[in-house]
């Protein structure tokens, strides 16, 4: 069955995930997801996106030994960089529902910073680090209901191996004092299958 469709070498796409409420949201965790076809049977898919967020508070604390009372900026803040990337095959690209499978590599970087203030004067930080790196998968179908527009649904896998770091330490306030009581470094394997996901490419 021949179908009218934007599968042809040079096309780019803009893709986005439909969520269970209709609305377009980022596309696998990425802010910008983008498919490149080299062939009608062979793409390349590629997503990078940065999740970043800033908290600053004054709080009051009182030091219970010296009767010292005052204020104490806080700030929680936290980075995530997210990367992934499939090489897509479209056995069939002339059907009217076009298989496709992939696979490509994961990356991804976090750190954040959390502060607290305790009621003896300590100020407390908890300093938190992770990477990783791995592999994804993914089979789906894609219809083209116009020449520049498609749906698809797609099943995805993924496996990453990755460190972190996490370390906690206090500074008292009126000496100004740093005193690093915790660390912990971890190795992590993660494996994630069964996600489901619909989505809109707009092609140009």
């Amino acid at each position: 069955i021949q179908s009218n469709h934007s599968l042809e070498k040079g096309q780019w796409s803009l893709q986005f995930e439909v969520s269970n409420d209709f609305k377009l949201t980022s596309f696998d965790g990425v802010i910008v997801s983008l498919k490149y076809h080299f062939s009608p049977k062979f793409a390349v898919r590629f997503g990078a996106g940065v999740n970043a967020s800033s908290n600053d508070v004054n709080v009051e604390f009182k030091d219970y030994y010296s009767g010292y009372t005052g204020f104490e900026p806080i700030n929680d803040w936290s980075h995530e960089f997210i990367f992934n990337s499939n090489f897509l095959f479209y056995p069939k690209p002339n059907k009217l529902f076009k298989i496709f499978f992939g696979i490509g590599p994961r990356a991804s970087y976090m750190n954040s910073n959390d502060e607290r203030i305790y009621l003896d004067g300590y100020k407390g930080y908890r300093e938190s680090e992770m990477w990783t790196i791995g592999l994804n998968g993914v089979i789906g179908a894609e219809w083209f209901p116009l020449k520049f527009l498609s749906l698809f649904g797609e099943y995805s896998v993924y496996g990453t191996y990755g460190k972190s770091t996490l370390k906690d330490y206090v500074r008292y306030n009126l000496t100004g004092e740093i005193v690093e009581y915790y660390n912990q470094y971890s190795d992590n394997f993660q494996f994630r299958g069964n996600i489901a996901r619909l989505g809109l490419s707009v092609y140009f």
